[in-house]
């Protein structure tokens, strides 16, 4: 039986500047540092010779981003487009997207289009929502709710 969720995590290619963008430019904190390689580490991911290096990174709520590159065996290059089957995304609540889409656009982020509005039924303003990439190509979204 689950019991809650543990973490989200995404395929690096430097794990130094990553860790960078989402404490730098997104404002999370760094929770931790890894490095493994061994018997355990090739069991779970069944490569043999796996060796990553790791980096944790959240905003205190309890669920972590774990943000992985490895260094054996090398990754592939991302080719994922947001509709290809296995493409994924982490969604982040905001306070006001049109500074956070501002100021994260200043600091680098790329957007895919300028924040989209959602309205109710009856005209209201309900939710804004906007999509960008990581420097590895991870989909994020950013919301807010009215």
């Amino acid at each position: 039986m689950l019991k809650s969720f543990f973490h989200t995590g995404f395929v690096v290619k430097d794990i130094e500047a990553s860790i960078k963008f989402y404490s730098e430019v997104l404002g999370m904190r760094i929770a931790g540092r890894t490095e493994r390689d061994g018997e355990f580490v090739e069991q779970v991911l069944a490569f043999p010779g796996a060796h990553i290096k790791g980096g944790f990174v959240d905003m205190g709520e309890g669920h972590q981003l774990e943000l992985i590159q490895y260094l054996s065996p090398a990754s592939g290059e991302n080719h994922l487009h947001r509709n290809d089957l296995g493409a994924s995304h982490l969604a982040f609540f905001v306070d006001d997207l049109d500074k956070f889409y501002e100021d994260t656009s200043k600091k680098g982020i790329t957007y895919n289009n300028p924040p989209a509005s959602m309205h109710d039924d009856k005209g209201n303003l309900s939710r804004k929502a906007a999509y960008a990439q990581d420097p590895d190509g991870n989909w994020l979204e950013f919301v807010e709710v009215f």
